[in-house]
């Protein structure tokens, strides 16, 4: 085995190794293992996020709006409710279908020639403004029951949450490794030009993901509404950082053609639990040399840790791939 060969695998095993770290932190601290339960509802939330993002990104693009589509969504589901008198179902339906018209927006202005930066950054700061614009600042809270119950819930001991984004890595998993449209967005991620000289349906392709990718958002602004059980304007706020997060820690290459829905629900379980054990670390007193007080690691210092990692995690996949296309 050659030295190239011997540093891919060790990447490989990377993700794996650091979830290793986060599980032995959690053991020390935790009396129930089953207790990081109690963490991951918000964390399914983010990685179904992660999923819908995971078709996007292997094609080289990406979608900064998925966050302000959720709080866009959750407000329309609230004010539906309580202002129109829509019932609780109906309502939901809305919050999805908003978060389908605006993912099919972004997909518009990508397919007319607007960088995927560019474009999504652009209709994140109008998607949150109109949250704010439409909620007046004001969080909708009162709702059904029977509704919040839904998000509360436990199946088999594990939360709704977890058991939805499973569903939906399992659906995007048959799409991306199965269908032939799934092979079109390695394809397009990998070399743009070659796709569109081969007659592949770009413009459809690149529409159909990230109007996926924004009734995503719109089923996380359902599946957080009835958790919280309240409709906020600023309820996706640093979600789509998060979730672009889990889909780099996996493995998938920000410049597109390589990852997949495996490798990204890998990612999600790592960093939540990672986020988990820095949020416990404080009581395991941790000291750092030179300092006489325990390590008490505050909301700030994991996104700076988690953030670090993640652009390390970035390079690294980069570099590998252009090893491997150089060995090819």
């Amino acid at each position: 085995m050659n030295r190239a060969e011997l540093i891919s695998r060790i990447a490989r095993q990377l993700p794996w190794l650091l979830l290793a770290l986060a599980a032995g932190i959690l053991l020390l601290e935790l009396r129930r293992p089953s207790d990081v339960l109690l963490f991951w509802p918000a964390w399914a939330e983010t990685g179904m996020l992660a999923a819908g993002l995971t078709l996007v990104m292997l094609t080289g693009g990406i979608d900064l709006s998925v966050g302000a589509i959720v709080a866009l969504a959750s407000m329309a589901l609230g004010l539906a409710w309580q202002q129109w008198d829509w019932s609780i179902e109906s309502a939901a339906l809305l919050a999805i279908a908003v978060g389908f018209v605006c993912g099919a927006w972004n997909g518009g202005l990508v397919i007319g020639g607007i960088s995927p930066l560019v474009a999504t950054l652009a209709t994140m700061a109008c998607y949150a403004g109109g949250a704010l614009a439409l909620s007046g600042g004001e969080r909708v809270a009162g709702l059904p029951n029977a509704f919040t119950a839904l998000g509360n819930t436990r199946w088999l001991g594990i939360p709704s949450q977890v058991w939805w984004m499973l569903a939906l890595f399992a659906v995007a998993s048959v799409f991306v490794h199965g269908t032939r449209w799934g092979r079109y967005l390695y394809a397009l991620g990998d070399n743009p030009t070659a796709a569109r000289f081969a007659a592949l349906p770009v413009k459809r392709l690149l529409w159909s993901i990230y109007a996926a990718s924004g009734c995503v958002a719109g089923m996380v602004a359902v599946a957080y509404t009835a958790r919280s059980g309240a409709a906020t304007p600023t309820s996706g706020v640093g979600r789509e950082l998060e979730a672009i997060a889990c889909v780099v820690l996996g493995g998938t290459r920000v410049t597109g053609g390589a990852g997949g829905m495996g490798r990204t629900l890998l990612g999600v379980i790592v960093l939540a639990h990672l986020d988990i054990a820095l949020q416990l670390a404080g009581s395991l007193n941790l000291r750092l040399p030179g300092m006489e007080a325990a390590w008490q690691p505050s909301a700030e210092s994991r996104q700076i840790i988690l953030g670090l990692l993640v652009i390390g995690m970035a390079i690294w996949n980069e570099r590998l791939a252009r090893r491997r296309e150089a060995l090819a």
